[in-house]
């Protein structure tokens, strides 16, 4: 490794498979791991646990259902020992990248995609919330307060966010994850942000 280069020993990202921000968030940092020198622990959390009990538009129900859908498909896999992280990508190409619904041919191509023999019918299967929800609360007590996805930890500090409107270039990607390292290494620092 470069040795101007700073080193994030862990990434950890929690993320809802349908946050079209996270899928975001999530191709850069699986761009950094394919290179070779970060490793990324995959964990779900869920936008529809987060805003259990508040008041919600239509459209922002029916995200929540395809949250909770994809979650327990996630989930389901994971449990089969399936590749969760080749699951998510599948999905994400299709889901946001090719606009289909989610729907049997999908979940079979997700199924196929991380080596798992799930069925549709766990979409409906609420046997998979507690993995769901356990593992958000678990992202929730890493961040120490309520957060929406991703939340991304980087060694031992844990951050809701970085929020990306697009992956980086190539050659940024890496450069990147160096300067959130940098930012996550200061005790002192906690936010930043600028509009979209």
């Amino acid at each position: 490794m470069d040795g101007d280069r700073n080193v994030a020993a862990a990434v950890t990202i929690w993320f809802d498979p349908v946050g079209p921000f996270t899928w975001n968030t999530a191709r850069w940092l699986k761009s950094v791991a394919d290179d070779g020198d970060v490793t990324v622990d995959w964990r779900l959390m869920s936008l529809a646990v987060l805003n259990e009990g508040q008041e919600q538009s239509p459209q922002q129900q029916e995200h929540m259902r395809e949250s909770r859908q994809i979650g327990r498909l996630m989930a389901a896999i994971g449990e089969q020992h399936g590749d969760v992280v080749a699951a998510y990508f599948a999905f994400g190409e299709r889901f946001f990248d090719g606009a289909n619904d989610i729907s049997g041919p999908l979940v079979k191509e997700v199924c196929a995609a991380a080596s798992s023999d799930v069925a549709d019918a766990v979409l409906s299967d609420e046997a998979y919330d507690q993995i769901v929800r356990a593992s958000h609360e678990s992202g929730q007590e890493a961040l120490g307060e309520e957060g929406g996805s991703p939340i991304v930890r980087i060694n031992d500090r844990t951050f809701f966010g970085p929020v990306l409107t697009d992956p980086p270039a190539p050659a940024q990607a890496r450069p990147l994850l160096d300067a959130f390292a940098t930012l996550a290494a200061v005790p002192q620092f906690s936010q930043l942000k600028r509009p979209r």
